[in-house]
């Protein structure tokens, strides 16, 4: 199983109109099976575009799932908030869980997520719906691990 890591970055960026060199910060999530593999995994997503970067921070989130739509530019976090039953206990106990979605607008991405919900079996609500700061998300996608398998590369 892997979980969803965001991995912040700082590097040197020359404007192509005047030249102009300036600092820009980005974070991007991932999901990996550790923090090593997280880094080293956007090392190999960013060496063609962005060489030479500081990394800031590598920090494992608490985000359940990401829903993408390469349509859209922005992604943003929603809080999804349910009660459940303590199968022990019987006692009932909110639980809150966090989804990224890449949508337009608040509007959109609680749209996105209500679709999402459609034929949850217990009560839920969305608290919260925030712009992230997040730049690029990129799965884990099963498909190239198997291709380096088969190609004697280990994953």
């Amino acid at each position: 199983m892997t979980d969803w890591f965001t991995v912040k970055i700082k590097y040197l960026k020359q404007s192509p109109e005047d030249g102009s060199i300036t600092s820009k910060s980005e974070a991007y999530m991932l999901n990996a099976l550790s923090f090593t593999e997280a880094e080293a995994r956007l090392q190999g997503i960013l060496e063609e575009y962005i060489p030479e970067y500081n990394l800031l921070a590598c920090a494992k989130t608490n985000i359940q799932d990401v829903i993408i739509d390469e349509a859209f530019e922005s992604f943003f976090k929603v809080k999804v908030s349910y009660v459940s039953a303590d199968p022990d206990s019987g006692k009932e106990k909110k639980i809150n869980e966090n989804y990224i979605i890449q949508a337009d607008g608040l509007k959109e991405a609680y749209e996105k997520m209500e679709v999402r919900l459609q034929g949850s079996i217990v009560s839920w609500e969305i608290p919260s719906i925030t712009k992230s700061n997040v730049v690029d998300v990129f799965p884990y996608i099963e498909e190239t691990v198997l291709e380096n398998k088969e190609e004697g590369v280990e994953a």
